[in-house]
This record gives C-alpha cells, sequence and structure tokens, in this order.
C-alpha cells in the first residue's frame, strides 16, 4: 500500500515519568494517548501504539491530513490546559503537565501489514524511515516534522511555511521541513474560560427548581439522569480532563445513525456550567447555565445561549433554532423538575 505514514509523539515524557509520581503519570498518559486516539478516529488508522507515540497510516496524501495534526494538537493542548486547571493534586505530575509537548512526523510512502501474536505491525523501508525522523535536529519539541515526498502533495503556500531540516541517517540524507507549532499552544493557553454573556446571548431563560444548587446540578450533569430527562435510550459518557467534567462529552443517542454530542467547555460547580453542542444548519451552540439558590429549597438556573448563523438565510435560521430551543428547553426544564420533586418526595 502506498499513503501516508504519521508519527504522533509525547514529547518530553520520559523526563516526566523519572522526576513524577509513577501512578499518575501513568494516568495521565493513558488520557492524553485517548485524547489523540479520538481525534484521529475515521481519519488516521492507528496501526501501532508504541508507549508514548502512535504510528498511523491514511492512504490520502493531500493537505486535509495537515488540519487533522493541527486540530488533534489543538485538542492535546486544551486537555492539558485542562488537567491543570481542574485538578487540585499537588503531586509533581499534575503540576508539571504543561511541560509535556506534541510533536508529528509525516512521511509518504510504502508500507504493508502482517500480524504477530494477534497484533498488527507495518513493514517497509518508509516505515523504517519515518520512526528514524523521531530522532531529529529540530529545535523544540512541538512541531510537524514532514519529508519532500509529503510535502510534494501539498499547496505551495503551506509548504512556504515550513523551515527546512535536512536529516542525515546511515542510510543518508533525508529532505525534510518541520512547522513549528508553538504558535497554536500560545493561543490555547491564552484563551479566555469559554461562558455565553447574557448580554450579547441569542436567546436567555429562566427556570426554577425545587431543590439545593447542588441538587440541580447533579441532575444536569448526571449522565443516567441526563438519559432519563431527555428521553434518550442511551447516553456514553466520555470523562473530562483527570475525570472530570472539564472537557467531559456526552454523546446523547436519539436512535441507530443519530447522536448529539454536548462536550462541557467549563465548569464551576455547582454555580455554572458551559457546553457546545453541534446543532444542523448552525454548527455549534454554546449554552452557559448560571445556577444560584433562592430561598432553602428553590434553586434559580438562568441560561444563555448563543450561536452563528450566516448567509442570507440567517435570520430565518435563527428564528429556527430559537424555536426547537424553547420548546425543548421548556420540556427538558419540566421533566428536572418533577424528578427532583419526586425525589424529594421520597426522601421525606
Amino acid at each position: 500500500m502506498e499513503g501516508l505514514l504519521v508519527m504522533a509523539d509525547i514529547s518530553g515524557y520520559t523526563a516526566f515519568v523519572a522526576g513524577t509520581e509513577q501512578e499518575h503519570s501513568r494516568e495521565i498518559l493513558a488520557e492524553l494517548m485517548e485524547g489523540i486516539s479520538r481525534s484521529f478516529g475515521g481519519k488516521l488508522t492507528i496501526d501501532q501504539v508504541e508507549g508514548d507515540a502512535l504510528c498511523c497510516t491514511t492512504e490520502r496524501t493531500d493537505v486535509g491530513v495537515t488540519d487533522w495534526l493541527r486540530e488533534t494538537y489543538r485538542a492535546f493542548q486544551r486537555r492539558l490546559r485542562d488537567i491543570r486547571s481542574a485538578t487540585t493534586c499537588p503531586c509533581r505530575a499534575c503540576a508539571t503537565v504543561q511541560d509535556l509537548g506534541l510533536k508529528f512526523v509525516v512521511h509518504r510512502g510504502s508500507f504493508s501489514r502482517y500480524e504477530v501474536a494477534g497484533r498488527v505491525q507495518l513493514h517497509g523501508n518508509d516505515v523504517n524511515l519515518v520512526h528514524r525522523l523521531l530522532k531529529n535536529t529540530v529545535p523544540g519539541h512541538e512541531y510537524l516534522l514532514a519529508t519532500a515526498t509529503a510535502l510534494a502533495s501539498w499547496p505551495e503556500s503551506l509548504g512556504s511555511e515550513f523551515v527546512a531540516a535536512p536529516q542525515r541517517y546511515d542510510i543518508g540524507e533525508v529532505d525534510a521541513s518541520y512547522l513549528d507549532l508553538r504558535p497554536v499552544r500560545d493561543a490555547v493557553w491564552s484563551e479566555e474560560p469559554p461562558k455565553v454573556d447574557p448580554q450579547t446571548a441569542k436567546l436567555r431563560s429562566t427556570a426554577r427548581f425545587p431543590g439545593t444548587p447542588e441538587q440541580v446540578f447533579r441532575y444536569f450533569t448526571d449522565p443516567s439522569l441526563r438519559k432519563i430527562w431527555m428521553g434518550l435510550p442511551r447516553v456514553d459518557f466520555h470523562p473530562g480532563a483527570r475525570g472530570s467534567l472539564v472537557g467531559a462529552e456526552y454523546h446523547c443517542i436519539h436512535g441507530e445513525n443519530q447522536k448529539a454530542v454536548f462536550k462541557v467547555l467549563g465548569c464551576s460547580a455547582p454555580r455554572e456550567i458551559t457546553m457546545q453542542i453541534d446543532f444542523p444548519m448552525v454548527g455549534s451552540i454554546q449554552r452557559t447555565d448560571r445556577i444560584e439558590a433562592e430561598g432553602p429549597s428553590t434553586t434559580r438556573v438562568d441560561t444563555a445561549i448563543a450561536w452563528k448563523a450566516s448567509g442570507i438565510k440567517a435570520p430565518l435560521v435563527d428564528v429556527f433554532v430559537a424555536r426547537m430551543l424553547r420548546k425543548y428547553g421548556a420540556e427538558y426544564d419540566k421533566r428536572v423538575a418533577e424528578m427532583l420533586q419526586e425525589n424529594a418526595r421520597v426522601s421525606v
């Protein structure tokens, strides 16, 4: 087969493990590797897991692959940021997680697959080469290093962003160039905590629920309870950073091929939570719920929702989306209130 061979390698991990508590560093590695794998899902084939690196392939050779890699890098940095902010653990592993990085090596060539003890292995000279390229002279440890054979399929405008970095090994010189990914890292770490401003929201509402803010927050965020009040056959929950809600995802299964993903962008339990939902025709909708007590047995929730519709049909889209969100929002609020009320009666 011919295509792109891609190595994704977590940089700085050897030093990170050597100087930190091994249990937490192992958990952090598993979380980061799982995040990279999920980002690659349906795009790159993960053929080999090699400690803190993944060896992947794709038959696609166009520039779109670089978009996948940059988005994966962005998601990786966000998860590092979320791990750092979500945990109060004072151990060195949790405190220095931001020292980790991610680099990619991309090469176009031939490869074949075979199995050893039921596990897929890649074979070929180009497979050996892409592994060799992990040891290189590129400054820093967060970059996309591409060989000339990979760059040849990409637009010249992108190639001009790469810095020449020829590598020499015992097999000879390899023509390669790299793209520094640190500006992406800086942008991610300087992002403001996401939340919807009520003053600029396209849709605002207020609802009152029987119970404390802690109880209401639990009903909003517990996957099994969400499944009930949303009336769904299944809700798959993917925990956020270090098992928290920050970066968590609720995959709400509506039918055989229908799924809505609710991603937690920010959370300050039990006072506030911001989620992002993908919505047809609009793209992403962001929603912030602000929760506060109104007396000993009533909780008020102020909701602000925003989205961006573009094009000449934007006003009609806005009307449609607002109508749908109001309809389902009112139904869900009613069910949550009824469930809280029933729970209060059972508890008495």
